[in-house]
């Protein structure tokens, strides 16, 4: 899990990734969200950026990517869209539970057996309150 914890801000940069290869080294799925995180008063988040993936060719079914958003003690948002649809815009709203509290985001892709989500680290964002 990695933090993103700068001083007093309410407004995080963020790059939360999933990244997996063959026993080669090539690179079979590569998802990126690129955005910012945004405090809304003491409960509140907003989430905005790009959702952006690269998934290899030759799989028999469609291959989708996803974007897991939500406070870190309260209910979250789940973004799923086709691989070959991205690059896609996301503005997500949020709530949390707790005054303060941390927002954790991941993303992921169906490269697991039979189309199964596996997913990159979750991205633990401190943003404070405004």
């Amino acid at each position: 899990m990695s933090t993103a914890t700068p001083a007093s801000a309410a407004t995080v940069p963020i790059q939360v990734q999933y990244m997996d290869q063959d026993g080669w080294g090539n690179i079979q799925y590569d998802v990126r969200f690129n955005g910012t995180v945004t405090s809304q008063g003491p409960n509140g988040y907003i989430v905005q950026g790009e959702l952006d993936a690269y998934c290899h060719h030759g799989t028999l079914t469609h291959q989708s990517v996803r974007l897991d958003i939500g406070a870190t003690h309260g209910a979250g948002t789940i973004h799923r869209h086709w691989c070959a649809d991205t690059p896609v815009p996301i503005h997500a709203y949020g709530y949390r539970d707790h005054a303060g509290d941390t927002v954790d985001l991941k993303v992921g892709a169906t490269s697991g057996t039979f189309n199964t989500y596996n997913f990159g680290p979750t991205y633990r964002v401190s943003i404070g309150t405004d």
